[in-house]
């Protein structure tokens, strides 16, 4: 009988909020538990659908207009009123400015949350990237197909997607192309390319993605130098222990790579 999973670490794993052994040992469970992986990517559909179903509203003009005549004078104070329903009024004029504020702070708060989404769902991916780079180097399921031959490696890989990825070799000095495999980021089937630059790993990892082109943004977590962009309809992730300079140049040789596919 398979050991049943408590669903708060489920969540935990969907929300990219274990810890790097604990996520390892998740995508494990996930490879061998077909249940498994269909609650995984249940969560995964309903949170995604929670995201594109929210009702996002902008600010009325009138409000913009408010905030911005806010910003740039102080309101005069308010003179002091002998009847009581005047008492009323003035305080009415004297906690408009605050009412205006409390509308800039929820536009704020509109915009920060959809970045706020974007980074985590990034953070999320960065977490999926560094497991599958590091269960591949340590495991002995580093690549599906062995060649450093595209014309092998690619309608593999084709075969097994149901995309065909960009596969090439790196034109830059000591980058050995090794083959690849089908992997897994985010609850989702992806082409890992597995280059040898010296005696370093480069795991690249790309899917099809409806973003326009990005330029690469880096990071570096756990000792490993990260980039994610997207270009000709995919988005790639690449990872390796490289240092920053040299891993800008793997980096850059891939993107080159996928401008001469175009």
């Amino acid at each position: 009988m398979k050991p049943q999973i408590d669903i708060h670490r489920i969540n935990a794993f969907v929300d990219g909020e274990l810890d790097l052994a604990a996520q390892l040992e998740m995508e494990e469970c996930l490879q061998r538990d077909a249940g498994l992986r269909e609650q995984v990517e249940a969560l995964r559909r309903l949170r995604e659908d929670i995201r594109e179903g929210a009702n996002y509203h902008p600010a009325p003009a009138a409000l913009r207009r408010r905030i911005a005549m806010i910003a740039a004078t102080k309101p005069a104070p308010q003179p002091p009123r002998p009847s009581a329903i005047a008492a009323t009024a003035g305080r009415w004029f004297e906690w408009r400015p605050l009412v205006a504020s409390f509308g800039l702070v929820a536009v704020l708060a509109v915009t920060l949350d959809v970045a706020w989404l974007r980074s985590s769902q990034d953070s999320r991916l960065l977490d999926d990237v560094v497991a599958s780079h590091v269960r591949s180097t340590l495991g002995q399921h580093l690549v599906d197909v062995a060649s450093s031959d595209r014309h092998t490696v690619k309608p593999w890989l084709s075969s097994k997607l149901d995309f065909s990825p960009p596969v090439n070799e790196l034109q830059i000095p000591r980058s050995v192309f090794l083959g690849g495999r089908v992997d897994y980021l985010d609850g989702h089937p992806v082409a890992a390319l597995v280059y040898r630059q010296g005696e370093h790993v480069v795991n690249s990892f790309v899917w099809p993605s409806a973003a326009p082109d990005s330029k690469a943004e880096f990071s570096a977590v756990r000792g490993f130098q990260a980039a994610h962009w997207s270009q000709g309809s995919m988005t790639h992730w690449v990872i390796s222990d490289l240092n920053r300079e040299e891993f800008s140049t793997v980096v850059g040789a891939i993107q080159q790579a996928g401008d001469g596919n175009r």
